[in-house]
């Protein structure tokens, strides 16, 4: 088979290295031949991909803020989140690929067996929310990942420990697309000293997309709504994708039903934000202070399995004493 995967980003890179070592004829097409999208580059630590990953930082220990008041804190006995070098990790894939076309060459469907499209949420078909990250050194330094929301947007600032002394520290809100002018001045109230090596800004995707033939990753708006988290969904994606080119299956029908689960997920996280969208400020601080004051409904949201099944087990989790709440 002769295969074309468009855009090299998380699930198109690793569709496309599944496939040329598995004999696949695979012809990867990509505006730019590198990758870079900036973001938090945290994993939930429930999954490893076939392809490793470099990680940088395990994170145990995390803090809710609400309108500059924290609401919970809590430490993990075992790695919650993986801090990983998805930059590295994709582009060291980009590289393998034996076939690339760069810039903006059109695809020839009739050259093709099967075109897979995998171009994030740059379809613009959905709407879609603008984060910028700095990447900081400071002294100021410990081992907590942060999340502060502020109930005037819907969204929120992040800081989390990339390596010894170095944050990833971010924002990103629907409502304010200036993100970078929020990131700046959250800045400078979270630190009196610190060393900007790297800014950078990218839309992610907070919608359902209705159309979703022969698309995976972000193309597919494989995308948590409320936490912003994309790597693991559209690397499972592309692993779907994988096991249904090579098992000669249905592509669209076995994307569907081996996405079932996560795409639930999604979609409850969906109707979520949608609630905290058309709410008040007031319902806004109830509805936050109340699900981030739940341990069990943070474990649930940190590991992005917010369904009755994921909350389960969850609360089995939390009894077995994997945490310890302050």
């Amino acid at each position: 088979m002769q295969i074309a995967v468009i855009g090299g980003g998380v699930a198109g890179s690793y569709l496309s290295v599944l496939l040329q070592r598995s004999g696949y004829d695979v012809t990867l097409f990509d505006l730019k031949g590198k990758y870079f999208k900036p973001c938090g580059d945290v994993v939930p630590n429930v999954y490893e991909p076939k392809i490793p990953w470099r990680v940088k930082y395990r994170i145990k220990n995390f803090a809710f803020y609400v309108d500059g008041e924290k609401v919970y804190d809590v430490n993990y006995r075992h790695t919650k989140w993986n801090v990983i070098d998805k930059t590295g990790w994709i582009n060291s894939m980009i590289e393998e690929v034996r076939k690339k076309v760069i810039g903006n060459a059109k695809v020839n469907s009739k050259d093709f067996d099967l075109v897979v499209k995998a171009m994030g949420p740059y379809l613009m078909d959905r709407k879609v929310v603008y984060t910028t990250r700095s990447i900081i050194k400071t002294e100021e330094f410990d081992d907590v990942a942060v999340l502060e929301f502020d109930t005037r947007y819907t969204g929120f600032y992040w800081i989390f420990p990339d390596e010894d002394g170095v944050y990833n520290v971010g924002a990103g809100f629907l409502e304010y697309k200036n993100s970078k002018e929020l990131l700046f001045n959250y800045l400078k109230s979270k630190f009196k000293k610190y060393e900007i090596l790297d800014t950078r800004g990218a839309p992610i995707t907070v919608d359902l997309v209705k159309e979703k033939d022969w698309r995976i990753g972000e193309a597919r708006g494989l995308v948590f709504p409320m936490s912003g988290e994309g790597i693991r969904p559209s690397a499972i994606s592309a692993e779907e994708a994988f096991n249904a080119i090579v098992k000669g299956k249905e592509f669209n029908e076995a994307l569907s039903q081996g996405l079932r689960k996560l795409e639930r997920r999604i979609a409850i996280q969906y109707l979520l934000l949608k609630t905290y969208i058309n709410s008040n400020n007031y319902l806004r601080k109830k509805m936050l202070k109340t699900f981030l004051s739940n341990g069990v409904l943070v474990d649930a949201f940190l590991e992005d399995k917010i369904d009755l099944e994921g909350v389960a087990e969850s609360m089995r989790e939390l009894r077995n004493g994997s945490a310890i709440i302050r």
